[in-house]
């Protein structure tokens, strides 16, 4: 008599939690994650707070989506979501809740403890944006999760001098989808797009907080083009900030080297059109847009802070300058833009480091080892229970 064959396993259902969708680093990785997840092993179920963002579609196209539609986090109401949420955990047999961002770690935190799974909650910068309050919710919510994902070594030291656990903390690097992303350089820039037959310089960050340091790359540029006339700046995101750096650079007279894109969503045609890529912050994780640039085979000159120097290795794929310091910031892309040969040379290093490190195939790995250790962790400690 022939065996039977086995049915395969269910996959494990995992609750994947976000604030909103928008055009951002963050929600660009969530994006990523669904759609390269192996969902043989695992079912994303994804709900966001508010239904918002360019990426909604997208995602919609990928999983079914529920929002809570939470506004504010301090009502009465907030607090009747979250129960409704843990029911829904219980009810549909969720395994794991992932949380993506500040507001989605703490609701998350907060519903998955209400359902008796385990958590992830996810940081991917130094909290440089938060209040004191925040801080200190981020802190305790990251304390009693049962991990804490991180992108970057920088932000895995900064959890650990908060107090968490070195082995409660997953370091999960972001990926890059390099096929995608190989086609869509190949197309043209959408109109309208800035002369890129100048040498180009392109920035790619919001314009939300003055960490993102574009002041000091305006008056580093001013050096610039004293040196390299026809540079030019193309500065790709948007934000509260914005007139404030259109009028810097006029008062710098840099209105004809300069060119304020705001958000986009061909970011490597434009990319594979410059010829130096920067990122002038004074506090970052791993940047998606430095990560990018490299994919784009295009020299990085960065600021040595956060997980940047994670990624741009001085003199192997890019430079590396201070925080805050406009001149040495200038002098390292003027020598990238009078240099070819050593832009090139750097620019192709930073590819290899994406392919070897970046990729889609290690993310998934990454989040699947993740997801497995967590899920069995949890599995062990309820059979301890029941012998007990």
């Amino acid at each position: 008599m022939r065996p039977r064959a086995l049915a395969a396993p269910a996959p494990v259902r995992v609750l994947i939690i976000q604030n909103r969708f928008r055009l951002g680093g963050q929600e660009g990785q969530t994006l990523l994650h669904l759609s390269s997840v192996d969902w043989s092993s695992w079912e994303p179920v994804v709900v966001c707070l508010q239904r918002e963002g360019e990426y909604l579609a997208a995602v919609e196209d990928l999983a079914d989506l529920e929002s809570l539609d939470v506004r504010k986090m301090a009502r009465l109401g907030t607090l009747w979501s979250v129960a409704k949420l843990a029911r829904r955990i219980r009810a549909e047999r969720i395994a794991l809740v992932h949380a993506q961002d500040f507001y989605s770690n703490v609701l998350g935190f907060l519903a998955a403890r209400l359902a008796g799974v385990p958590n992830i909650v996810t940081r991917v910068d130094l909290g440089h944006v938060f209040n004191p309050v925040q801080r200190a919710a981020l802190t305790a919510v990251s304390r009693a999760s049962t991990r804490v994902l991180v992108n970057a070594l920088a932000i895995r030291d900064q959890c650990i001098s908060e107090g968490v656990h070195p082995d409660r903390i997953a370091v999960v690097r972001n990926g890059v989808d390099l096929t995608a992303f190989d086609a869509a350089a190949t197309r043209s820039p959408v109109p309208p797009v800035p002369a890129l037959d100048h040498p180009a310089v392109v920035s790619v960050a919001n314009m939300h907080h003055p960490v993102k340091g574009q002041v000091d790359l305006l008056e580093a540029m001013r050096e610039v083009v004293r040196a390299v006339p026809d540079a030019r700046l193309v500065l790709v995101g948007d934000g509260v900030r914005r007139p404030m750096l259109e009028a810097l650079a006029k008062d710098l007279r840099l209105e004809d080297h300069c060119a304020f894109l705001g958000h986009r969503r061909d970011v490597p045609a434009i990319l594979a059109r410059a010829a130096v890529a920067v990122s002038a912050s004074h506090a970052e994780g791993i940047s998606n847009a430095i990560l990018e640039a490299m994919a784009a085979r295009k020299p990085v000159v960065a600021t040595a802070v956060g997980g940047s120097p994670e990624l741009v290795r001085d003199g192997v794929n890019g430079r590396l300058v201070p925080p805050g310091a406009p001149a040495q910031l200038a002098g390292r892309l003027r020598e990238l833009l009078q240099n070819r040969g050593t832009a090139r040379r750097l620019g192709e290093a930073g590819r290899e480091l994406v392919e070897r490190e970046f990729g889609l195939d290690a993310m998934r790995l990454s989040y699947d080892a993740l997801y497995r250790g967590v899920v069995a962790e949890s599995e062990g400690r309820l059979s301890r229970l029941m012998l007990t």
